[in-house]
C-alpha cells in the first residue's frame, strides 16, 4: 500500500513530516506515478484522487485549506460546500479564502484564491477546531459572487437546515452595503425559502422570477374536496390555478435514482398530474435543462394560467410545512410580510 495513502487527501509537508516520512519519498512517488501534484506544494495519492468526483474533490482541497493555511479563512462557495449545501454542477477552480487582516498581498496561488473583506469578531465561529465564518456571511458571500440561481439554493438550503434565519441574513446584507455585487442578493433575500427541498427548485424559482413570473409557493399539498391528497406539487401559483412540476429522468438521477426507481417515480408523476387536471388545475412542467433558461417555463406558465383564476377549480391547498389551509400558514404569512419589509428597505431613495 502506498505510503502516502494514510495522509490527508490532499496533503503537504506539514503532513509529511507529522507522518515521520520524507519529502524525498514525495518527489519519488511523483516521479514514480503513484503520488499526484494538485496544486503547489500540495499532494494526494493518485488512485485516491482520481476515484474521488470533482466535488468531492474540492472539499478535500478544502478541508486541506482549512488545515494548512492560518492567515486566511474559508469561504464562499468553498464554505458552503464544507456546510454541505447545494451546489452547482462544477466546483469553483480553485478554493475560496477570505484574508483575515489586510497585511497580506493578494498573490497568485493555484489552488486558494484570496480575497479582501473585513472580518468583525462576531463573523467568526469556531468549528471543528478551526476559525469559521458564520453562515449568514457565507450565504450572503455566495449570494454576491455566484450564479443566482446556485445562490438560491444555498440559501434555500441554509434557511432549510436551520443555518440561518432571514434576519440574519438582512443583518449580514446591512452590513455589506457597497460591497461588490452586494446589490446581486436584494433578489435572493426576496425569493429565499426554506421549504424548497433540493437545487433543482431552487434554480427552477430563480428562472421563473427572472422571465417575471409570480413567486410560486413551494411544495403545496393538493386536496381534493372529500380531503383526500392527490399529491404535493413541487411550485403554486394559486392565484392562477397553476402548479408546476420540476421533473423528468434528469431530476431523479441528479438525485442518484436507481432506473427502477426513476420509472416508478415517473409513473406517479402521471397519475398526480391526472389528478390535478381532474381538479381543473393547469400543470407546468420542466426538466432541469429547461430550468436553467427559464424560457419554455414561462410560456407554459402562461399557456396554463387562467384568466378566471380559481373559479372552477375544485382542489383545497395545504401548506406542506404545517398542513394547515395556506391562507392559515403562519410561515406563508411571514414571508408576506418579510418580502414588503424588503420592498420598503431597497426601495431607491428619493432625497
Amino acid at each position: 500500500m502506498n505510503a502516502f495513502a494514510s495522509l490527508p487527501q490532499p496533503f503537504a509537508h506539514p503532513d509529511v513530516v507529522a507522518a515521520d516520512l520524507s519529502p524525498r519519498q514525495v518527489l519519488r512517488a511523483a516521479a514514480a506515478g503513484s503520488v499526484t501534484v494538485v496544486g503547489s506544494r500540495l499532494y494526494a495519492d493518485r488512485s485516491l484522487w482520481e476515484a474521488a468526483p470533482a466535488w468531492k474533490q474540492h472539499r478535500l482541497l478544502t478541508e486541506a485549506a482549512v488545515r494548512l493555511t492560518k492567515d486566511a479563512i474559508v469561504s464562499h462557495a468553498s464554505d458552503a460546500a464544507l456546510l454541505g449545501l447545494p451546489h452547482p454542477t462544477h466546483p469553483p477552480a480553485r478554493v475560496s479564502m477570505t484574508l483575515m487582516d489586510d497585511s497580506r498581498t493578494l498573490r497568485a496561488d493555484s489552488w486558494r484564491r484570496f480575497l479582501r473583506g473585513a472580518i468583525p469578531y462576531e463573523h467568526v465561529e469556531i468549528r471543528d477546531g478551526s476559525p469559521r465564518l458564520v453562515r449568514a456571511r457565507t450565504v450572503i458571500d455566495c449570494a454576491r459572487q455566484l450564479h443566482p440561481r446556485d445562490a438560491l439554493a444555498i440559501a434555500d438550503g441554509a434557511l432549510r437546515a436551520g443555518m440561518v434565519t432571514h434576519t440574519s441574513l438582512l443583518e449580514m446584507r446591512r452590513f455589506q452595503r457597497g460591497w461588490p455585487g452586494v446589490t446581486q442578493s436584494n433578489d435572493i433575500l426576496m425569493l429565499a425559502d426554506g421549504r424548497r427541498e433540493n437545487w433543482l427548485e431552487s434554480a427552477s424559482a430563480w428562472s421563473a422570477h427572472r422571465w417575471g413570473l409570480p413567486i410560486a409557493i413551494p411544495q403545496v399539498n393538493i386536496v381534493d374536496p372529500d380531503g383526500c391528497l392527490v399529491g404535493r406539487c413541487d411550485a403554486l401559483w394559486p392565484d392562477e390555478g397553476v402548479v408546476g412540476e420540476a421533473d423528468g429522468v434528469e431530476k431523479y438521477l441528479i438525485d442518484g435514482a436507481t432506473s427502477e426507481a426513476v420509472k416508478r417515480r415517473l409513473d406517479d408523476e402521471q397519475v398526480r398530474e391526472e389528478g390535478f387536471v381532474g381538479l381543473g388545475l393547469g400543470v407546468v412542467r420542466w426538466t432541469p435543462r429547461q430550468a436553467m433558461d427559464g424560457a419554455e417555463v414561462h410560456g407554459r406558465f402562461r399557456a396554463a394560467a387562467r384568466a378566471d383564476g380559481l373559479a372552477g377549480v375544485r382542489a383545497e391547498f395545504a401548506c406542506s410545512c404545517c398542513d394547515r389551509p395556506l391562507s392559515e400558514c403562519a410561515v406563508e404569512e411571514d414571508l408576506r410580510q418579510w418580502r414588503r419589509l424588503l420592498t420598503a428597505e431597497f426601495a431607491p431613495k428619493v432625497w
